[in-house]
């Protein structure tokens, strides 16, 4: 009765593309092509992982936590009214129940790795609650969390992810950071109100990070108008316009029926819908994405093997054709020899493209910072920072950080864009090249930022009011007394005492306008040094990213041209020695040659089995970016 979640993992599509990648690399290996060998290595790693990550996101207290017990029925994450998640805690399988923590380095370690430390697994919860670990003080990047479930098996990685608390600051940060290298993503958001507007702003943003994305409305059970808000949340996305599904579920009916193996309360509970979805929509597109870049891959390296035998095996059927093949395989090795050239034209595509890539991303990041910090100025000039800085600080936080993280994913769609405009240069390899990008994690930089926008916000207070008033009415009145002495009238007159209680009023009045003319000028300073700060931290680790950008795709660029200039080079070599060879030879090499090829078609037919589209040698979909370093 128990649900679960496909992952291919050994079997189905990745079972079928790693067997074929372990053919493909006995036969290179036996061709004695090392590149190509290393090649096929990278690619059975992507494969060999199957860890389909899926973020349980939301604002706090919506029933995450409690949602993935659900899903994987056994209390994994803490749940308690007072209880609210600190630390993104993953889930994944594990032979026996373990724990491990994995700490931010030091801050003065900039290439550090993460430390990993082992826990008790029954004091998870001493390190991904709020209550004892307020504001992440022990500086815990993940605590990732090992079950020997059946459901995760197959690799599903479930990540309940702090409350994003409005949407902001560094929590929003860190959850949207982790966006474009999940596979999916679960918002979650509890059935007492309909979507408020800061949610559907983060729904879009997380949409335009991670294109799966489910909406979860819990607490079913709890609320009557459930049908209602869910019905409202589905007519918000429409307008919108984002095709997302909402699924209504009961965290504890389905942990009832788990327990008691009951499938008409499972049913009830709305958890199989969201498990098919998660089945059909992201766990087979996952398997897809992947076997059909391995299956790229396969059809480069089978048509790289081919060049040879098929260049041998013409001559051989043919000799008086030999000159012109001789001559066409040289023209061809020529142009592998200008790919491995600096001054190649793939060279300058790509020199040029990351310099504009740079100064776009600068631009773009102090253009959406100046228009933050105009909007705040002019917010601030409205309002009395002593009244409103404890809910006007977090949103100028949020708005900052909204920023930031759609700098990022500008960086991340423009590098997919440049690394698809230099893949075009390569026609030899027939559009084959797929090519793997760094990821950029905007959380990981804004907590390091160490400014804020604080200010010693203060209201006047009654003491500071009663001063003023008796100082403002003293004056008024000794002025007025002198001038009413010359009329004949005394310092205690109702009128000297009225206009010395209008004086001090007025005098009050000054104060407080020159109180909130004083703070204003504070909080415009601090929006604007925390904002430089934003922009100097920000802006060098997206210099940062580019940089390691260019090298990746320079280096995987280069790679393949050196396999194509390899092959040519073995394929014209080939050619030489079958001219050389006596009919007999000839003969005898033609017989070989041909069951090679045979053997390398058999191989190319299969791989066409996992991604028909490839048939052409190059599809008319572009293939998404591997993540690299997951």
């Amino acid at each position: 009765m128990v649900d679960t979640i496909r992952t291919e993992g050994g079997g189905g599509l990745r079972g079928e593309a790693l067997a074929l990648v372990a053919a493909a690399t006995a036969a290179t290996t036996a061709y004695g092509r090392a590149d190509l060998t290393r090649r096929l290595a990278a690619t059975r790693g992507r494969l060999a992982d199957p860890a389909l990550h899926i973020l349980v996101i939301g604002e706090f207290k919506q029933g995450k936590s409690s949602l993935v017990n659900a899903i994987l029925g056994a209390p994994v994450c803490p749940v308690d009214d007072d209880v609210a998640t600190a630390v993104p805690t993953a889930v994944r399988y594990a032979g026996t129940p373990v724990a491990v923590a994995v700490y931010e380095p030091p801050p003065d370690e900039v290439d550090a790795e993460p430390v990993r430390e082992g826990i008790p697994f029954d004091e998870v919860v001493n390190y991904v609650t709020e209550a004892h670990n307020p504001d992440n003080r022990r500086r815990l990047r993940v605590v990732e969390v090992g079950l020997p479930r059946q459901l995760l098996a197959g690799g599903l990685v479930l990540v309940d992810t702090p409350g994003v608390g409005g949407l902001g600051s560094v929590h929003s940060a860190t959850t949207l950071g982790a966006l474009p290298m999940a596979e999916a993503v679960i918002f979650v958001s509890d059935a007492s109100q309909e979507y408020t507007e800061p949610e559907l702003a983060f729904l879009r943003t997380a949409r335009d990070l991670c294109p799966n994305v489910l909406c979860v409305l819990t607490k079913a059970d709890f609320y009557p108008r459930w049908r209602t808000i869910a019905e409202l949340n589905r007519r918000h996305l429409e307008v919108a316009r984002m095709r997302v599904d909402v699924f209504p579920v009961s965290s504890p009916l389905r942990a009832r029926a788990l327990r008691d193996e009951d499938v008409d309360l499972n049913a009830e509970s709305g958890f199989p819908p969201l498990i098919a979805a998660l089945n059909d929509g992201v766990g087979a597109g996952a398997d897809r994405l992947a076997t059909r870049a391995a299956a790229a891959d396969l059809l480069s390296v089978c048509g790289q093997l081919r060049l040879q035998f098929e260049s041998e095996r013409q001559v051989l059927a043919d000799p008086a054709g030999q000159g012109a093949l001789v001559e066409r395989l040289g023209a061809v090795r020529e142009q592998a020899d200008r790919l491995r050239s600096v001054a190649a034209r793939w060279q300058q595509t790509l020199g040029d493209g990351i310099g504009d890539l740079s100064g776009d991303i600068d631009h773009d990041l102090r253009a959406r910072t100046r228009d933050s910090v105009r909007e705040a100025e002019e917010a601030i000039d409205g309002i009395d920072p002593g009244e409103v800085w404890d809910e006007f600080e977090p949103w100028l936080y949020r708005r900052l950080t909204e920023d930031v993280v759609a700098s990022y994913a500008l960086l991340q769609a423009r590098s997919a864009e440049l690394a698809g405009q230099v893949e075009a240069i390569f026609d030899e390899d027939r559009g084959e090249i797929g090519v793997s990008l760094p990821e950029t994690d905007p959380g990981a930089v804004l907590e390091t930022i160490r400014a804020s926008a604080a200010i010693d916000a203060q209201r006047m207070g009654k003491g500071e009011q009663g001063l003023s008033l008796l100082r403002g009415s003293y004056g008024g009145m000794a002025m007025f007394g002198m001038f009413g002495h010359l009329v004949g009238l005394t310092m205690m007159s109702p009128a000297v005492l009225a206009i010395g209680l209008l004086m001090g009023r007025k005098a009050v009045q000054t104060e407080k306008e020159r109180q909130v003319l004083t703070q204003r000028n504070q909080a415009k300073a601090a929006v604007r040094r925390y904002a430089d700060e934003v922009t100097f931290t920000v802006g060098k680790d997206s210099r940062d990213a580019v940089r390691r950008i260019h090298r990746q795709l320079r280096d995987h660029f280069t790679a393949r041209a050196e396999e194509l200039h390899r092959s040519t080079t073995e394929a014209l070599q080939a050619v030489q020695q079958a001219i050389a060879g006596d009919e007999a030879d000839r003969q005898g090499r033609r017989r070989a040659v041909e069951a090679e090829l045979a053997r390398i078609d058999a191989l190319r037919r299969r791989v066409l089995t996992l991604a028909p589209d490839l048939e052409a040698g190059r599809s008319s979909e572009p293939a998404r970016p591997v993540a690299a370093g997951r």
